[in-house]
């Protein structure tokens, strides 16, 4: 074959390769959603229709609250950005995540006309994500602000970040998962680098993260000078307000026969697991354990002043009194006329009880630690609507 011929076969292959890429580029339905434009792969508008017809809706109420919470300024920047809706692809997570470069796009066979906007690969899951993170739009928007109007280089940002860093203020910090799981305590995911930090303080700043602070009120006294630094950065001079809440009526209080035992169980791992005693030599660390009829399952609720309640085993007797101890630990300890060992017993309005430490001015609630393992090792934790902290107390017969 002669070189006219190989560069006409050459030609002819870029030709047929380019018209292939061209043709596997996805088509959209392009919509308005509060003033941004929304793409959405029709495969899904396809395949998965109700799912995607939810997640625009779920979309939909989130930019409505981006709208509310976001000063003018920055908001005319924000809707700058463009929203795309893309099926799941294979070797990646599902997630929402603001793409910075067109090459990175190139080089994953993904369209380049997503660069600097947000996609959505999550719509399956959509509804569980934004119930865990319910400001997950404005996270990605907010890289994007950083990324394109305050810049990625940003120094007052990396500034701040370095600062959270060495401050090891956010290395354990407690954080919020959705409905079904307590509280955890792990390194916030505002270190992982600067970007993150500004997204998860952002929306720490105009609502609720998951990962502590939780809010503008948490990160004024967690972390000020962030806070002033997203008051500039977001044109925002004062932390914005958090929504008025409903006042529930209070429920009923709640009594104990001081002659009988009671079961202690979570909502959250039910009635099979009770609060015991780990029978180990030292005999006085507690912990969720196989329901049964042993003795260190069996608590008494005895009233003490102030309307305060002391717990002790049938096993341990009455000079061992559960007490809430240095780490956040709870123990069974020697008993004493001492707050640690005094406890608050308030009812929810679901009929479950709460139990905080008086040591903490109710500060501190019983909880169990959602490790991922067990999850059975009861501690101390900030109070939280969480079905961890809401514990069932049921009379163990016989009583008096």
């Amino acid at each position: 074959m002669n070189r006219h011929a190989w560069t006409r076969l050459l030609w002819l292959s870029l030709l047929l390769s380019s018209s292939t890429a061209f043709a596997a580029l996805p088509t959209y339905q392009t919509l308005n959603l509060e003033g941004w434009t929304v793409k959405v792969d029709t495969r899904l508008l396809n395949n998965n229709g109700a799912a995607t017809e939810r997640a625009i809706t779920l979309l939909t109420a989130q930019l409505k609250d981006v709208v509310r919470r976001v000063p003018a300024g920055p908001l005319e920047q924000l809707r700058k950005v463009t929203l795309w809706m893309s099926p799941q692809y294979a070797g990646f997570p599902p997630k929402a995540e603001f793409h910075y470069h067109a090459a990175w796009l190139r080089k994953h066979g993904r369209n380049p006309a997503m660069a600097e906007s947000v996609e959505f690969t999550n719509i399956l899951a959509f509804e569980a994500q934004t119930q865990q993170s319910p400001l997950l739009i404005l996270h990605e928007l907010a890289h994007a602000y950083h990324h394109r109007v305050l810049g990625g280089g940003n120094t007052d940002i990396h500034a701040a970040f370095v600062r959270a860093t060495e401050s090891k203020t956010y290395e354990r910090v407690e954080r919020l998962h959705r409905h079904g799981h307590p509280t955890s305590f792990e390194r916030a995911y505002a270190l992982e680098n600067a970007h993150e930090f500004f997204a998860e303080m952002t929306e720490a700043f105009f609502g609720r993260n998951d990962h502590y602070p939780f809010t503008g009120e948490d990160l004024a006294r967690h972390d000020p000078d962030t806070l002033a630094l997203l008051q500039k950065l977001w044109q925002s001079p004062q932390t914005p307000a958090p929504l008025p809440q409903p006042v529930p009526k209070a429920p009923e209080p709640v009594s104990f026969d001081s002659r009988c035992y009671y079961r202690l169980t979570t909502q959250w791992r039910g009635d099979g697991l009770s609060l015991d005693i780990i029978n180990d030599g030292k005999n006085d660390t507690p912990i969720l354990a196989k329901t049964a009829m042993v003795p260190g399952q069996r608590w008494k609720l005895l009233p003490e002043a102030n309307g305060a309640h002391r717990l002790v085993t049938q096993w341990r007797g009455n000079g061992m009194s559960l007490a809430s101890t240095a780490g956040n630990q709870p123990l069974l300890v020697a008993t004493a006329a001492a707050p640690e060992q005094l406890w608050r017993v308030t009812p929810e309005l679901d009929g479950t009880l709460r139990l905080t430490s008086l040591a903490q001015d109710a500060g501190m609630s019983l909880d169990i630690l959602y490790d991922g393992k067990a999850n059975v090792t009861p501690i101390l934790a900030p109070p939280r609507p969480v079905d961890g902290q809401f514990w069932n107390v049921t009379l163990v017969p016989p009583c008096p």
